[in-house]
């Protein structure tokens, strides 16, 4: 395990989507904790100390997964943590209103030939709820392992949980795991395949029944690291009586195994579950009669992101304008006490006023971090999935494809890290090349600024059209690109509707401090270095006799095309600078006034200067042009340099052509 436990003992939380994984991650480790990339890939790993008894543990949050094998990168991450003995503790985290379906994760776990798992039977209040009882002690012992019933969002049975992690990790607790049996064929061709393989060195290092299980359902991980021992001729061999076996079923083992875990693990719990009293219609079942319904889900879904735009700029807007001032008034006590004029402007209006400019958004960034992290842990995410899955099909996406573009709305770079989820290729190049066009928190900031300067009065509604229009463009031209550029199949969608849940304030928060505080580190380092480079361009050379700046001369020899869309050099100077960082749009035009963090000179200034008609096509622009440097390089990473040419290359061309066609279109309107 090396440098990576830091000398710590080290607890993996492993489990399906929603099934409450997070909260209890969050639960364990509190504020302790750090989010980043697993090495090599760059799907999310997250880590926290959890602290018990005056000891310490790694917590280490393995990606939310339905199965182990090799379809997707987070899948394999959490596959290859397990089997490379990373972890002294597993805590399986199941849902125990939706057991059968957590428990072949579970299964699957087992089949590793892995001691160390606890289960975290989660949920269980909801289960209670839909008539399910449980015999924790016959489960113990029919798994083979500890079972803790446990409620993440009021606490209950966390203490336990705790206690049963740290004797588990000094060898206290040794489970006696079951292992899945299959039908007789299977059986005998899984004994067939171990045998060739116990004479190879995987068996000091793998579970070779394991081995054996996923070579029968054509695994092409364990297919290629297998073959290095074997040779060719012997894994052809091996292959052949594969496809006998297949043909006796007339399917695929890898479903025939599927179905057959399913039976095991059925019988299994006719063993400690027992349900009583009619199975009612649940308040869930309810909701989604209306929320994913075909046209009344669509209603829904607008009517909440309003909802959730009008939460933000309602809440956030007082703030932001509170924090406005703060700059302004640091700004102001300051500058008397710096002689040198110069170097006045540089501090107070190129660093305090660029970077306070950027951070009196904080407010209305984290708001919005928030009441996303609400419509995830409710589950009515899922929903929206839903409901947008009718609708992406007519454009060429799975429903899948809904995820990455939700946590677009936060940022590009983790929604393009996001698209690795998906297992088709098409599918993932297609997603990762729209993905951009989602407005993202930076953005946002540009949105919230013009929609409050221009359109005071229609703010939300505004910054809704803004969205809305935004995506629409993004799957028209999902649509485009999936016909003309990138052809293949589409993959199914499918996805699981976990109960409504009334959101753990805590673990809310926490979610959405470590989502935002990039905005922060973004502020102190890229925003701060851009607002330095803005405002030299804009104070060299020194406009004496009527010279020009810098940033004069960049704008103008710019300005004869953002013409065409109503944008003067202002505007091209910023949108130039907003490549840096989205947020660089606004702070740029602080700079160019000479106003720095002062909102509402710099409000004043631009609605003097710009029509309502050029401020919503500034803010459309802004975010359909080119992706910021940090989501250009997240493409290149994921898709290589042609897709990341496409990606600015399309863009660029959607966003002129958009405000070309915008600003026209108005000004025939009379706009």
């Amino acid at each position: 395990m090396g440098s990576f436990t830091q000398g710590l003992k080290v607890i993996a939380l492993a489990g399906n989507p929603n099934v409450g994984k997070t909260t209890i991650f969050n639960a364990l480790t509190g504020l302790r904790q750090h989010v980043g990339n697993w090495p090599g890939v760059t799907v999310e790993k997250k880590e926290g100390i959890m602290e018990y008894k005056g000891e310490e543990f790694l917590v280490v949050d393995l990606p939310g997964t339905y199965s182990l094998t090799a379809h997707a990168v987070d899948e394999l991450v959490a596959r290859n943590f397990i089997l490379e003995g990373n972890a002294d503790v597993i805590v399986d985290v199941v849902d125990a209103s939706c057991l059968m379906r957590n428990l072949f994760l579970t299964m699957e776990i087992l089949e590793m030939g892995v001691k160390n798992v606890v289960i975290a039977l989660n949920k269980i209040d909801i289960a209670k709820k839909k008539g399910a009882r449980f015999d924790i002690k016959k489960m113990e012992k029919v798994l083979g392992i500890p079972v803790i019933p446990t409620n993440a969002k009021s606490g209950q049975g966390l203490d336990e949980l705790r206690r049963v992690i740290k004797a588990a990790a000094e060898g206290k607790i040794v489970g006696n795991p079951i292992s899945p049996v299959y039908d007789e064929p299977i059986e005998r061709e899984i004994e067939h395949v171990s045998k060739v393989l116990e004479g190879t060195p995987l068996v000091e290092k793998y579970n070779v029944r394991w081995l054996a299980i996923k070579l029968l359902t054509r695994d092409q991980e364990v297919i290629k690291l297998i073959l290095r021992y074997l040779g060719q001729t012997k894994m052809d061999e091996i292959l052949q009586h594969i496809s006998e076996v297949e043909e006796y079923y007339k399917r695929s083992l890898d479903i025939v195994i599927a179905n057959q875990k399913y039976e095991f693990i059925d019988k299994l719990m006719h063993q400690f579950v027992t349900h009583f009293g009619e199975v009612r219609e649940t308040l869930s079942d309810q909701l989604d009669k209306i929320l994913t319904h075909p046209v009344y889900g669509i209603i829904s879904l607008l009517a909440v992101f309003y909802a959730l735009f009008k939460f933000v700029f309602t809440l956030g807007t007082p703030i932001q304008e509170w924090l406005g001032g703060v700059f302004d008034a640091l700004g102001s006590s300051i500058a008397p006490h710096i002689g040198d004029e110069m170097l006045r402007g540089l501090i107070v209006d190129g660093m305090i006023g660029g970077v306070g400019a950027v951070l009196s958004f904080f407010p209305l960034v984290f708001l919005l971090f928030i009441a996303m992290a609400i419509l995830e842990d409710s589950g009515y995410m899922a929903r929206a999935a839903t409901v947008m899955e009718r609708i992406m099909r007519k454009f060429g996406l799975p429903g899948k494809s809904f995820i990455p573009m939700v946590l677009a709305f936060g940022c590009n770079v983790p929604a393009v890290m996001a698209t690795r989820t998906l297992d088709n290729e098409r599918d993932r190049i297609l997603t990762m090349l729209i993905n951009p066009l989602v407005p993202c928190s930076a953005r946002m900031v540009v949105i919230t600024f013009l929609a409050g300067a221009f359109f005071s009065a229609h703010q939300a509604l505004v910054a809704v059209g803004i969205y809305a229009i935004s995506i629409l463009l993004a799957l028209l031209s999902a649509l485009f690109l999936g016909k003309f550029l990138i052809k293949g199949e589409e993959s199914p969608f499918v996805i699981e509707l976990p109960d409504y849940l009334v959101p753990a304030w805590k673990s809310v928060i926490i979610h959405s401090w470590e989502r935002s505080k990039e905005f922060l580190r973004k502020a102190g380092t890229v925003i701060l270095a851009g607002a330095i480079a803005i405002w030299y361009l804009s104070n060299y050379p020194a406009p004496i006799g009527g010279g020009l700046s810098y940033a004069e001369k960049l704008g103008e020899a710019v300005e004869p095309f953002t013409k065409l869309m109503g944008l003067d050099w202002r505007a091209a100077v910023s949108l130039i600078f907003g490549i840096i960082a989205k947020e660089n749009v606004i702070a740029t035009y602080g700079i160019i006034y000479g106003v720095g963090e002062s909102e509402v000179a710099l409000a004043t200034l631009m609605k003097n200067a710009m029509t309502p008609l050029q401020a919503f096509v500034l803010g459309l622009v802004t975010t359909l042009y080119l992706p910021c440097i940090a989501t250009i390089g997240a493409i290149r990473a994921e898709g290589g340099n042609k897709w990341a040419a496409v990606a600015v290359i399309y863009n660029l061309a959607l966003s002129s052509i958009v405000g070309i066609l915008v600003y026209n279109i108005g000004l025939l309107l009379g706009l």
